[in-house]
Order: structure tokens, then sequence, then C-alpha cells
């Protein structure tokens, strides 16, 4: 399911607006373009100006970005999926911090996971120095680095219950 942005029609508008007044305003101080009106020309900077705010808010409205894909996600069938799940992490990383978030998501389909600080076992460390978060789900490695929640969900999706949690 793709990320959405409700609110996407309004910021292409505001941002495509914005950008036709600066350009329109700095092809106007150039020349002066017959039937344009009169207030055009009144107050110069305030176009620039108007146009800047415009695609300020268009771009805040569009590349925003929800926490998560769905809030209503369900797969089709009820249940837990894994028995065990582990996310490998080093202090100060901020996507260990998101794919806890993410993982804390799922939780009635992906058991709570047991958090690993890498940088206190060596062999750990070596292993996963820079590609951390590490999801290990039944002792399988699924992702590494920045999770997919698309992906995460497809996961899910194609894993049957487990029968007994």
């Amino acid at each position: 399911m793709p990320r959405t942005n409700r609110l996407a029609p309004l910021g292409r508008t505001l941002f495509g607006t914005g950008i036709v007044l600066v350009v329109l305003r700095g092809l106007t101080l150039a020349t002066h373009m017959p039937g344009l009106p009169v207030f055009w020309y009144d107050n110069q900077p305030m176009w620039i100006v108007l146009g800047l705010i415009l695609i300020a808010m268009g771009w805040m409205i569009l590349w925003r970005q929800p926490q998560f894909e769905s809030e209503h996600w369900q797969p089709s069938e009820p249940g837990r999926r894994f028995r065990t799940a582990l996310l490998h992490t080093k202090e100060g990383c901020h996507l260990c911090d998101q794919a806890a978030a993410l993982l804390h998501h799922y939780r009635e389909w992906i058991p709570e996971p047991q958090i690993v600080d890498i940088e206190s076992h060596p062999m750990l460390l070596e292993q996963f120095n820079t590609c951390v978060p590490v999801v290990v789900l039944d002792g399988k490695i699924r992702f590494r680095g920045r999770i997919q929640e698309t992906l995460l969900q497809r996961l899910i999706e194609g894993t049957p219950p487990i029968e007994s949690v």
C-alpha cells in the first residue's frame, strides 16, 4: 500500500502557483508585459515574497511523510507471525529508533523485539557495524538498514500465523 498524502493536490497547486508567481515576476522585472493589470507593477516585492511563501507551503505539504503508511492496515489472517524478534542497534542511530517504532506499531503480528546493542558484543559489531538496524525474526535476518514498511507488511501477509503464541 503506497504512502498517501490526501493534501497532495493542494500542495501541488500552492507549489505551482508560487513558481509561476516568482517566474512571472522575474520576467516582468526586465520588461513591461502588456495585458497585466496595473496592481501587478505597484508592489513588486510583494509578489516575490508571496510566491516564495506559496512554494514553501506547497513543499511542506507535498514532502511531509506520514509516520506510518496505514494506521488501519491488517493482514488477511489475524495472529502472531513469529516467535522471536531481535533488533540489533547502535547508540545514536536514528534509523534504529525508526525501526523500533515501526516494529512496535506492528506488535499485533510481530513480537516485541529484544533490543541488542551491537557495540556491547564485539562479534556483532564486526558483523553489523555499518548496516544497523538489523531485524532478525525467528533466527533469520529479514531487514538491514532502513526498514521498508511495505516490505514488512508483505512479510507479515506472506507468513502464516503460528499455532500457539
